[in-house]
């Protein structure tokens, strides 16, 4: 019987962490076929593609995308409706000040 309970309370653990590492992959999947496909990028032209969680977030998810030509700024993507995926915001790692005319793939 306490075999049953560990292993009961080990999956209880586990689907959570499972879930939210399912649904990074899925999402940075779908940015990665919205920006090759739709956008017409090259996967050579993406230098990083990251899904962040956070557990009391509004989103919950969001994807970062570093391109390989612009290794300096972040442009964040949403991706939980398949229907409308696309860009949000943007910020450079340094923390400089970017207008949205000085950025190669800006697009609003």
């Amino acid at each position: 019987m306490k075999k049953f309970l560990i292993v009961g309370i080990i999956i209880m653990l586990l689907v959570p962490f499972c879930t939210v590492h399912i649904k990074k992959r899925l999402y940075e999947k779908r940015i990665e076929n919205y920006l090759i496909e739709d956008m017409s990028y090259s996967k050579e032209a993406i230098q990083s593609i990251e899904c962040k969680w956070h557990f009391a977030g509004l989103p919950s998810y969001w994807v970062n995308v570093i391109f390989s030509d612009e290794p300096n700024v972040v442009y964040t993507y949403f991706a939980h409706d398949k229907d409308q995926l696309g860009e949000f915001e943007y910020h450079t790692i340094d923390g400089t000040t970017l207008s949205p005319k000085q950025l190669k793939h800006y697009k609003r």
